[in-house]
Formats: C-alpha cells, sequence, structure tokens
C-alpha cells in the first residue's frame, strides 16, 4: 500500500469516528481500527533521508506548538487542550503521532480514573535544542503580543536572563548565520520532503512566527532552498516544483512579513529576485539545528540529506547557542523558560 492510500485511510478512520473523551480516544466505534492499529509499518522510512523525515515529523503547526508546551511543563491533554486552545481530535491525532515517533511517551498517573500525561523520550528530550532556536528566532522577529513573547529564558549557569547565540561547536565561532556555511542539498531530501508532506498546509497569516513557517510544507520548502541560494522565480520553481500561483503567495507573503526583499535584478530591469533579509537569514539557526538532531536521531550514516559547512573552519557545522550574558555554551541542565508578567510584556 502507498503513502497516500495509508494515509487516506487513516484519515477515513479519524473522520469516521468523532466522538472523544478527556485523551482524545474514540468512544463512539470500538469496532473501527485506531491509529494504532494503522498499517503505517509498510512505509518504507527506510529509503527516505533522515532530514526529510523530521521535517515530515516536526512540519507541523500545531505540532511544534505541542512540543513547546510540554517543554514548559504542560504535559496532560485537558491542560493542553486549554492552553493552546486545540480541539480534542486535533489534539488527539498530533500525540499520537508523537508517541508513534517515539518523541513523547504515555505514562499513567492515575488509575480511577485512568489519566495519563504526555513526557519527552530520550530523542524528544533532545529536541530542546530545536525548541531553543524556535524560541530565539521568535523572541527576536515575532510579534512583540506573540502567543509565547511572555517566556523568558533563564541561564542558571550565571542567573541571568538569556537570548541565545547561534554558533559552531567545532571551532567556537558566535553570530554564525547562512551566509557564513556552505550548503550542500541532496535532490533525495526535496523529492521526500514534496512527496510525504501531503497534507494540506494551514493558513498563514501575519505577523508570522517560526512555527507557522515549519507548518507550512512550501514555506519551509522556499525558505530551505533560499537559504542554499535561490534568488530568482524560476530556480525556485525548477528546483522545488512548486507552481506558479503557490511560488507567488509564499514569496509574496515573505516580503510582506520581511523575511525577504524583492529587488531588480539590474537597474530597470523588470525581472526581480528575492533576497533573505536579516530577519529571513536568521530563521537558518532552526533549520541547522533540526539538520542536526536528524543525523542524530534518523541517520545510520551521519548523511541527512543536507550538508552544512561552516566556511571558515571547514567542518561540518555542529550547532551550539551560547549564553550573550557570560558566553557559556548553553546546556538543557543549565535552561530555566519561566513566565513573565504579561502586562509587563504588553507594555513593551
Amino acid at each position: 500500500m502507498g503513502v497516500r492510500a495509508v494515509r487516506g485511510q487513516i484519515q477515513e478512520w479519524v473522520s469516521a469516528s468523532p466522538i472523544y473523551n478527556e485523551e482524545g480516544c474514540n468512544v463512539a466505534a470500538n469496532n473501527k481500527p485506531t491509529l494504532a492499529q494503522s498499517p503505517t509499518d509498510s512505509i518504507d522510512h527506510e529509503s527516505k533521508s533522515a532530514l526529510g523525515r523530521a521535517l515530515v515529523t516536526l512540519g507541523d503547526m500545531w505540532t511544534v506548538r505541542i512540543l513547546r508546551s510540554v517543554f514548559l511543563g504542560t504535559r496532560r491533554f485537558q491542560e493542553l487542550r486549554d492552553e493552546l486552545d486545540i480541539s480534542d481530535p486535533v489534539l488527539s491525532r498530533r500525540l499520537r503521532n508523537l508517541v508513534e515517533a517515539g518523541l513523547l511517551e504515555r505514562v499513567r498517573y492515575q488509575t480511577n480514573p485512568t489519566r495519563h500525561e504526555y513526557l519527552p523520550t530520550e530523542s524528544g528530550t533532545d529536541l530542546w535544542r530545536i525548541m531553543v532556536a524556535i524560541w530565539a528566532w521568535d523572541r527576536t522577529w515575532a510579534s512583540p503580543r506573540h502567543r509565547d513573547a511572555h517566556i523568558e529564558l533563564t541561564h542558571q549557569a550565571c542567573g541571568h536572563q538569556a537570548q541565545p547565540i547561534f554558533g559552531c561547536g567545532h571551532c567556537g565561532a558566535i553570530g554564525l548565520t547562512a551566509r557564513d556555511v556552505r550548503g550542500s542539498v541532496d535532490d533525495r531530501l526535496l523529492l521526500d520532503v514534496r512527496s510525504e508532506r501531503s497534507r494540506r498546509s494551514p493558513v498563514m497569516s501575519t505577523p508570522i512566527d517560526a512555527s507557522e513557517v515549519l507548518g507550512d510544507r512550501w514555506s519551509t520548502l522556499v525558505l530551505s532552498d533560499a537559504l542554499t541560494g535561490s534568488h530568482r522565480f524560476g530556480d525556485f520553481q525548477d528546483r522545488i516544483n512548486i507552481s506558479p500561483v503557490t511560488l507567488t503567495d509564499r514569496l509574496n507573503l515573505f516580503v510582506e512579513t520581511g523575511l525577504m526583499s524583492r529587488e531588480a535584478i539590474s537597474s530597470g530591469a523588470r525581472r526581480q529576485e528575492y533576497r533573505l533579509t536579516p530577519k529571513g537569514l536568521d530563521i537558518f539557526s532552526v533549520f541547522a539545528t533540526i539538520n542536526s538532531w536528524a543525523r542524530q536521531w534518523l541517520s545510520e550514516n551521519g548523511s541527512t540529506g543536507l550538508s552544512l559547512t561552516h566556511i571558515s573552519c571547514g567542518s561540518e557545522l555542529e550547532p551550539r547557542f551560547t549564553c550573550n550574558t557570560c558566553n557559556g555554551v548553553l546546556v538543557l541542565e543549565d535552561l530555566h523558560f519561566e513566565a513573565a508578567d504579561r502586562s509587563e510584556v504588553n507594555d513593551r
């Protein structure tokens, strides 16, 4: 059975079972298969690039927001539903997908009645680097009224609130952007992401945040392609096989939100090209940390489909964040996210 057939069957099962209990489990049709019983084992993941698989798993707005909430300590179904303002069926499907992907573990914390919470696994815990990258980008570039703008990150090693600085773990350089790195994309990666991410992308809005970028398949591909050197409409269209209408929509959105600038190729020329702004270049740290995570957890040979070389030291980029106050390397054990007073945030 092909990937699309499997997913179509799964969607049919889900949509045919609309009644859910507190944890999103189907209680109306006990004779119908559940997601846990779906034949996903027939999908050949071995032929997929590691980064392609990571983008398929993480490239969803609700998935990113659920993981972010779990990292901040919200781990029970009802609490997640209320905090995220998400429907029971959507939350249930995302949590099941994360459990099946091995990123979360469903653990019982109460027996009468039975209640569960969702805890990160070892590979799920290692997503902290990606969560830090997303938080840092949103903190710098998203609206001051962004839903997580009140979250502060404290580096407990020095006791100060931190704004993570992206750098290379091999040579210790800090403040890196996409311009400091040479990228090489395997054609397999683009094919994987195009073929696997067949769900409908959410409607994107402004101001934009990192979860919306990751949650939209074409935005991810267009920005990734721009980070590896494409600037012209035809280049994007040829490399990622995107329709002109969809490409025009995404490029216009990126210009509107300040991720890209639209410039004439030469003085007086009608043809234009699209250049990443500092805001667009800065999202490179999110893609780089996802690539690093995929290399560690999803690749058997160290290849992900995207090779990133730090030009200055000549080594494969090893993403690392340091504290802007003490210059210490940020590690999970020394990080603490906490909520600031929302009124203070709104007054900024």
